[in-house]
């Protein structure tokens, strides 16, 4: 499924969620392979996630404790914002992909490993024949006997052994140089029914700043946030405390419609989210 039929059954499975519950805000993260989908979280509401896990999430970005920063929140997000937005769906869809992202590399590193430890085991199995040969040659020409036994080795064997040798081995290198240039591009895509906060846009910078510097470091990684309702609005969250935040990107949010089936259509707004650490 590619990227265009991907957002377009996120943003069905969504509205179908909102139809069943009456209301809410659900997000879903889809996340892309060389422009393939290869997962998808379910829409979740925030309290999906943060009745699991709370502020334990890994990007809940909330101080441990009074006047210790968390050292991953950006500067421009305080403590109060991240605490405020914690329970909001896009906090547990992007710790979903977070998991599953690791879950992946670390499955390919243990496969890549076998792959690695089979090679080797070829590699001394085929040197541990050719040295066996290789000896009894020399016993055949120690031994002295007239005539001589059937040459067992010869140097035109050898040199076919040796040419053998080098190109299994040059495919064993190809075959891992390209295991580890896969995926040659990832792009994890957030799909909501409003716009993210503040402090759920820092959350998705530090995603990408993760993804992109820990995870694929040598892949060219993108991530999106594509919304439905406004493209931008203000408005204020907390109940005693109020705090204002800002839904949506007020730049750079372009509209876009995806059709399913020639009938739904959807015209949420796509944005490109920028490089750490520039804020909007």
């Amino acid at each position: 499924m590619n990227e265009q039929w991907a957002i377009t059954d996120s943003l069905r499975a969504i509205d179908q969620r909102i139809a069943r519950e009456q209301k809410g805000v659900f997000s879903e993260a889809l996340i892309l392979f060389d422009h393939v989908l290869v997962h998808r979280t379910q829409p979740y509401s925030g309290y999906d996630g943060y009745e699991v896990a709370g502020k334990n999430l890994h990007y809940a970005l909330t101080d441990s404790k009074p006047g210790v920063r968390h050292p991953r929140r950006p500067y421009y997000v305080s403590d109060k914002e991240a605490n405020v937005s914690l329970a909001d769906s896009e906090v547990v869809s992007l710790e979903q992909a977070w998991r599953w992202l690791n879950g992946w590399k670390r499955d390919r590193a243990l496969m890549r490993e076998q792959i690695v430890q089979q090679h080797q085991a070829w590699r001394n199995s085929r040197e541990s024949g050719a040295s066996d040969l290789r000896a009894r040659e020399y016993e055949r020409l120690r031994s002295g006997l007239d005539p001589l036994p059937p040459q067992i080795w010869s140097p035109a064997h050898e040199r076919a052994w040796q040419a053998d040798t080098d190109r299994w081995e040059v495919a064993a290198y190809q075959a891992l140089q390209a295991w580890d240039s896969h995926p040659y591009s990832v792009t994890v895509i957030l799909v909501g029914n409003i716009g993210p906060c503040d402090g759920c846009k820092a959350r998705l910078k530090v995603f990408l700043y993760e993804l992109s510097g820990e995870l694929f470091p040598k892949a060219f990684v993108m991530t999106k946030a594509v919304y439905t309702g406004d493209r931008c609005k203000r408005g204020a969250r907390g109940t005693t405390d109020r705090l204002d935040t800002e839904y949506g990107y007020p730049d750079h949010a372009e509209q876009q419609e995806f059709r399913l089936d020639g009938q739904t259509f959807w015209h949420p707004w796509v944005r490109v989210v920028t490089p750490w650490p520039v804020q909007q």
